[in-house]
């Protein structure tokens, strides 16, 4: 077997270990989880699971394993089958109340700490629009007590913790290290969010975040200077992967299970529902395949325990020591899409020849925020008023002017990273590359360059629709939030869809008339004055 080979020290790394797992229910963790699971040898994986909607750890992992995401794992015919639950055991834990500690159960807890060989922490709040209060409390206080159990392990060897790309955008440049200038220091922070109410935090709120875009930004940049703070004596390494979409290949094309950023954006122009998008289509996107990153933040695992033991080496044979904590940007600039890039490509995962040539004419780009409000106003704004108009006359509740709002609002947060490009070192990423083996390279590849990217969009819009939009029956959370209910509204959609494109073919046949008359009349002058 390839990861019994001598020559391949990441995956012999890996090979009879423990690893506890942190956020292992959401995207993200999922296919950390199910990449553990189906291509690492590990003994045990202990996964952190919170209750929730009156279900225990254990009835929500049985429903996690349900997803799609792990259907290779659950093939009867597959060797990991028979194993799985073996392997897996959910620990119920609890970010709430004082304490230091998760809540987990005492015996539970004595074994964590006796047999955990790695820790990788992927547990956070994501939304943007978090209160300033939970973000911390998850993001910040939650890193802290993840990290307070792994300093009491004795068998530990290496925990990454997953921040995201975007903890320093208020930066030009981001360099692979820890940026500590957190207003009053990330300990007072932490305790600030303990002793205040809401409100009292909500109005510090402008003070802490600064220049920073949203709470979810500023809480990672905390949790990255409360590690660098207190925990420096640890074998620790931040990741900090930027967006991550769905998966590439692996375990299967397409596959996602939220509507966040980008996939939520796309989707809605895909659906007609977005017809402006403010952003600039010629800066850099800093999109990333999950299964890719997840990858990357495997063999990140690897490097941080050989520096911590000091037997790392780079590809001059030199020693590389721990620079405590270790920073991982996971970016590369060549391979880089831009978001023009980006949403051209989306046309390759449609059926029909007729939406793929009509695609580059349903939505536009724009950078200039008062040409973005104008059109938004006469795509977004005048269309959703006059079909609520239609509405009260029909004796039904107006939806459309609300849930335009909304998606407004959504598109503002969206073009705070749109509009702006960064200039990020990715020396530590790059060496990481160097690691692998010939044989760990075709399990845990992950540089971007070997990303066909139309291969990629030709499983987007489709995994999208499949494994979000379509989901389970019942499952209100898998569902594209929709213009309408009912058949009488699915009419209106319809015929305001079919406006929307009337409109765009008329201005488009308009000009492309105005332009060739005036091609022709400028020729037909100069054949004059000649």
């Amino acid at each position: 077997m390839a990861s019994h080979s001598p020559q391949n020290r990441v995956l012999n790394f890996y090979r009879n270990s423990t690893i506890l797992l942190t956020g292992g229910t959401g995207f993200l963790g999922k296919v950390l989880l199910e990449k553990i699971l189906r291509c690492l040898d590990v003994r045990k994986v202990f996964l952190l699971i919170r209750t929730k909607d009156n279900l225990k750890p254990a009835e929500r992992l049985d429903r996690l394993l349900q997803d799609a995401i792990f259907d290779r794992l659950r093939d009867p015919n597959s060797d990991h089958s028979p194993r799985l639950r073996e392997r897996l055991e959910a620990v119920e834990f609890c970010l709430g109340g004082d304490s230091e500690g998760l809540g987990i159960e005492q015996d539970t807890e004595e074994r964590l700490l006796r047999e955990t060989d790695i820790v990788f922490n992927v547990l956070a709040s994501v939304k943007f629009n978090e209160s300033i209060r939970n973000a911390i409390a998850t993001n910040v206080g939650g890193t802290r007590k993840v990290l307070l159990l792994a300093k009491r392990m004795v068998r530990l060897k290496s925990v990454v913790h997953v921040s995201t790309l975007y903890s320093n955008c208020d930066r030009a440049t981001i360099e692979e290290r820890v940026y500590r200038d957190v207003p009053f220091g990330p300990s007072a922070v932490l305790e600030l969010s303990r002793v205040l109410s809401e409100g009292e935090m909500s109005c510090l709120q402008h003070c802490l975040v600064g220049r920073l875009p949203n709470t979810y930004t500023f809480s990672k940049r905390c949790a990255e200077a409360l590690i660098a703070e207190e925990f420096s004596e640890l074998p620790v390494g931040i990741f900090r992967p930027p967006i991550v979409l769905s998966t590439y290949r692996e375990p299967l094309a397409g596959w996602t299970d939220n509507l966040n950023g980008p996939s939520g954006l796309c989707l809605w122009t895909v659906k007609g529902v977005i017809r402006v998008i403010h952003g600039d289509a010629a800066k850099r996107a800093n999109l990333v395949p999950v299964d890719c990153c997840v990858n990357a933040m495997l063999v990140a695992g690897y490097d941080v325990a050989e520096r911590a033991s000091g037997e790392s080496m780079d590809e001059s044979c030199e020693p590389v020591h721990l620079a405590v904590p270790v920073v991982f940007n996971y970016v590369y600039a060549e391979p880089n899409l831009t978001w023009g890039r980006y949403m051209d490509a989306v046309s390759l995962g449609f059926d029909g020849l007729l939406h793929r040539l009509w695609w580059p004419h349903s939505y536009g780009i724009v950078a200039n925020r008062t040409l973005y409000r104008l059109a938004a106003l006469c795509c977004h704004t005048l269309p959703a008023h006059l079909l609520d108009l239609v509405r009260r006359v029909c004796g039904r509740r107006p939806v459309f002017a609300k849930m335009m709002s909304k998606t407004g609002r959504f598109l503002e947060m969206m073009s705070y990273f749109g509009l702006r490009e960064w200039h990020t070192a990715n020396d530590n990423v790059v060496r990481l590359r160097s690691l692998l083996s010939p044989d760990e390279a075709s399990v845990l590849e992950f540089d971007l360059a070997t990303v066909d990217w139309d291969e990629y969009f030709r499983h987007y819009i489709p995994g999208l629709q499949r494994y979000v939009v379509g989901g389970k029956a019942g499952d209100k959370s898998k569902t594209m939030p929709r213009w309408s209910k009912g058949s009488w509204n699915r009419r209106i959609h319809f015929w305001c869809r079919l406006l929307y494109k009337a409109c765009w073919i008329y201005v488009c046949l308009r000009f492309a008339t105005r332009l060739c008359r005036t091609y022709l009349l400028r020729h037909l002058f100069s054949i004059l004055i000649c």
